[in-house]
């Protein structure tokens, strides 16, 4: 009973230290899915981290820009000895000379009029805070179109595997077929040949097969940022057919109101006009509001009780000043921003203009998948039917080697025909929603 009780002790200790060990949830499991590898690279890619960085710093850009509305307080002290080297003339008392002057300040100043400059930079900071996050609501997307692509392209690899795996499967079986007859004399030599050839090639698309997936399988390791794990596991399928089919017009007026990247074009576009207002701020009058505290000791080597002296006294007042002439230099800082902004303008329409074109792509391909899906299901189920006729004529003796090798061919182009028109399929409802800028069709 003591030794059933260590067991069972023994056990607990070794499961809460192996679950210790195995660190996030999915590598316990030994299995991702899709949504697993979408929340794991969203986590942990290193561009899109980067992209977080960047709306921290326009984050602290604006409590920068906020700080110019806040006066400013500075203070200084400073210790001076002036000691007589020398006197000439008619009075020459050095004693008079002779002193330590100590003195310290306090300033307050306050900006109160800058020519708006102060409060266009501060909206430009908070655009760029908005620009900052849509660049990084861009990088997001990109990210999980490529995982998603990634995804779905690792999938039909797995299935590219299990394919050709059949096919060299039911080629070995052929082979040992065309064998047994040529021992019985009822085929000649070159049917064996015939079907050791097509047994190498179809050898020959299962290794192409397996490294197509340990090639996607490296990919999406590194989308998401984490070490190769041959223990890991990629689990899901290629999706099936949308119950509805989008439509263009919906598609992009969707894409044109929510798309990261026009959202992008058009805070760079109002960044371009606060600064070109910035510039034009330039010309206009800076005034200040100054008030300032003075203590100054004046402390003499001799008859320091008659000549000492402490003042003490504060100072306050308004300054304006105003820069007349710079050769032209804010004038065309703001047309050098004006040209920006038409720039960025006519990138607005390319970029609708692409994404229109992207929508139509990935509409007609989506439509030419589809198509090929229904039929290449159609070939696939003639394909099997025909190998299955043809496997069982050769057995009744009423068929021959190369029919049936023609039937194998025919099967395995069937499987990786309706494979690819899938996985088009899928790639291009993934397309759609990147260039609508949904996170799901349905």
């Amino acid at each position: 009973m003591k030794r059933f009780s260590y067991y069972i002790g023994f056990g607990l200790m070794l499961t809460l230290f192996l679950g210790a060990a195995t660190g996030p949830a999915w590598a316990g499991e030994q299995k991702m899915t899709l949504a697993q590898c979408l929340k794991t690279g969203m986590e942990n890619n290193p561009s899109l981290k980067a992209s977080r960085f960047d709306v921290d710093i326009s984050t602290h850009g604006i409590k920068e820009a906020r700080a110019d509305f806040l006066p400013s307080v500075s203070s200084s002290y400073s210790m001076t000895p002036i000691r007589s080297i020398s006197a000439k003339g008619y009075s020459t008392d050095t004693d008079y000379v002779d002193k330590d002057i100590r003195s310290f300040s306090i300033r307050l100043t306050q900006i109160l009029y800058a020519g708006s400059r102060i409060t266009n930079t501060y909206q430009r900071a908070r655009i760029s805070e908005a620009l900052a996050k849509t660049e990084m609501e861009l990088a997001g997307m990109e990210l999980a179109y490529r995982i998603e692509t990634t995804f779905y392209k690792l999938m039909k690899a797995k299935q590219d595997v299990i394919t050709t795996q059949e096919s060299v499967n039911r080629l070995t079986e052929s082979v040992k077929s065309a064998e047994a007859f040529l021992k019985r004399e009822l085929v000649p030599w070159v049917n064996v040949l015939q079907a050791r050839v097509d047994l190498a090639d179809a050898q020959d698309l299962y290794k192409i097969a397996k490294n197509d997936v340990n090639r996607q399988r490296v990919e999406l390791f590194s989308l998401m940022n984490q070490t190769m794990d041959p223990a890991i596991e990629f689990s899901g399928r290629l999706n099936p057919l949308l119950a509805t089919e989008p439509v263009f017009d919906d598609s992009l007026k969707y894409a044109l109101e929510n798309r990261p990247d026009i959202k992008s074009l058009v805070y760079q576009l109002e960044i371009a006009d606060k600064n070109a207002k910035i510039a034009v701020g330039k010309y206009l009058p800076t005034v200040k509001f100054d008030v300032g505290y003075y203590d100054r000791d004046d402390e003499y080597e001799q008859l320091a009780e008659k000549r000492d002296q402490r003042n003490r006294y504060w100072s306050g007042g308004v300054t304006a000043s105003w820069d007349l002439f710079d050769g032209g230099r804010a004038w065309y800082e703001k047309e050098k921003y004006n040209t920006q902004a038409q720039k960025i303008s006519a990138l607005i329409e390319d970029a609708k203009n692409a994404i229109a074109t992207g929508i139509y792509n990935a509409l007609y391909s989506m439509n030419e998948a589809k198509q090929r899906i229904k039929s290449c299901a159609e070939g696939l189920t003639a394909a099997n039917e025909y190998y299955d006729v043809e496997e069982n004529r050769l057995k009744a003796g009423l068929s021959t080697i190369p029919s049936l090798l023609d039937a194998q061919d025919r099967l395995l182009r069937a499987q990786a025909n309706e494979t690819r028109a899938t996985l088009d399929y899928q790639l291009a409802v993934s397309e759609l929603k990147f260039y609508t800028g949904k996170e799901d069709i349905e």
